[in-house]
C-alpha cells in the first residue's frame, strides 16, 4: 500500500504544471517547411528558444532570462554572438516575445520577426 501511495504521489508531481515547458520554448519559423530544410536554411530561418538560451537567424545567445509581462515576455539575452560586424561581441540584447494563439513574434528595436509557427 505504501508503495502505491508513493507511486501515485510521484506521478502527480511529475505530471504537474510546474514541470511544463514555457509556451515560448521550442523551434519557430515563418514557414513550417523551413523546419525540415537543410541546416544552412534552418540557420537563416528558424528561431530556437530553450529555458536559458536563444538561437535566432542573425545571432545566438548563450544566456537568457525570461520575465513575464502583461503583453508576453521580456528576454534579457547575454553572451550573444552574431553576423553584425558593427556590434562588439559578446553583446546583450533585450527581446520581446509575444504569443497570439498558435503564433509567436520576436521584436526588438529595428526588428520584427512577424508571426512564427511552431516547428
Amino acid at each position: 500500500m505504501r508503495r502505491l501511495v508513493m507511486t501515485m504521489a510521484m506521478s502527480a508531481f511529475a505530471g504537474g504544471p510546474a514541470l511544463a515547458a514555457a509556451p515560448y520554448v521550442g523551434a519557430w519559423s515563418s514557414d513550417r517547411l523551413n523546419c525540415s530544410a537543410a541546416a544552412d536554411v534552418q540557420r537563416e530561418t528558424v528561431f530556437t528558444v530553450d529555458q536559458a538560451a536563444l538561437s535566432l537567424p542573425e545571432f545566438g545567445c548563450e544566456h537568457a532570462t525570461f520575465r513575464k509581462n502583461p503583453t508576453g515576455w521580456v528576454v534579457r539575452a547575454s553572451q550573444c554572438y552574431g553576423s553584425d560586424p558593427s556590434l562588439e561581441e559578446p553583446f546583450t540584447r533585450v527581446i520581446h516575445i509575444v504569443r497570439h494563439g498558435a503564433t509567436l513574434r520576436f521584436t526588438w528595436p529595428g526588428f520584427d520577426s512577424g508571426p512564427l509557427v511552431r516547428c
